[in-house]
């Protein structure tokens, strides 16, 4: 494969991956509406693990359990499917989902100081402005009306973007093994220990959980929001660094706005045509090709 259609590919991989977490913002509404959210989170993962299981076995990538890289999957299950779920939906209990997703949208920022601290990536002054530019755009978009909630609630959320951020960060270190070795038995682990917390915890209607809108939210979120979502993202982090990795938590929101327009009912007002713009903006300037000079001294060590 040439250098620029392998380039062209990982772009292609990036958007898919946005493309996807931009569209579960509605799945997860519609299937909330019977899923409890533990509940829900813990099934979504113990179905995307099988799928890729099937997708290992399909490709002929299962290995013995010897093989597996132990310490990574269980980061990856305790801090990436675990704890920050859990913390996002402990969040939205209390504070309103605009301020979450403007909490949330921290996470390029925990990305950036754990890849410096953990990596030795620089983040050049273009990365900063285009970030806090497309982080004012969520902003804009997030946050209508009076915002209140309990401190310990926005602490959750900030706590579920630095959990985030952490486990990217730490598998950008481990990125010589395999996606398919490693993500379905961390979401396996994570979507049973969550499950369990929230057969406990929570109260469900199984017959109306696991059959219509609600069945089919739950399917799409599982295969394609959790299990193509997340091989994505692992496949991107191999080849791309993770600052700017962490840049497309910030354009799900606009994505989401787009699929509630057109498939839920939902409808643009000029506040959120304009955060979205901002988002744009920030990311074409965060993402785009440095200049040569300062591509050489981001590479300097």
């Amino acid at each position: 494969m040439t250098a620029q259609r392998e380039k062209l590919f990982v772009w292609l991989a990036y958007a898919g991956m946005c493309l996807i977490w931009g569209t579960t913002w509605l799945a997860i509404k519609v299937g909330l509406h019977a899923l409890a959210p533990l509940t829900g989170v813990g099934l979504r993962f113990l179905i995307a693990g099988a799928f890729l299981y099937g997708l290992a076995a399909i490709r002929g990538e299962l290995r013995p359990w010897r093989e597996v890289p132990w310490k990574l999957v269980l980061v990856l299950s305790a801090l990436l499917f675990g704890l920050n779920y859990i913390l996002t939906y402990t969040a939205e209990v209390k504070l309103d989902s605009g301020l979450v997703a403007v909490l949330f949208g921290t996470l390029p920022f925990f990305a950036f100081a754990f890849a410096h601290a953990m990596l030795g990536e620089r983040i050049t002054p273009r990365i900063w402005v285009g970030s806090l530019l497309a982080f004012g755009g969520v902003v804009v978009i997030s946050l209508v009306g009076e915002v209140r909630g309990s401190p310990l609630f926005a602490l959750a959320a900030i706590g579920a973007a630095a959990s985030s951020a952490f486990a990217n960060v730490y598998a950008k270190r481990h990125t010589g093994h395999r996606p398919l070795l490693t993500l379905p038995p961390a979401m396996v682990l994570a979507g049973a220990a969550v499950l369990a917390i929230g057969l406990v915890a929570e109260r469900t209607d199984w017959t109306i959980a696991l059959s219509g809108s609600s069945l089919l939210a739950l399917l799409y979120l599982s295969i394609f929001g959790s299990g193509i979502a997340f091989f994505l993202m692992m496949w991107v982090l191999q080849r791309l660094p993770v600052s700017i990795v962490g840049l497309s938590s910030l354009v799900f929101p606009v994505i989401a706005i787009v699929v509630g327009s057109l498939f839920g009912g939902e409808h643009f007002s000029w506040r959120e045509l304009f955060g979205s713009g901002l988002v744009v903006i920030g990311l074409w300037l965060a993402l785009r090709t440095p200049p040569p000079e300062e591509a050489s001294e981001a590479a300097i060590p």
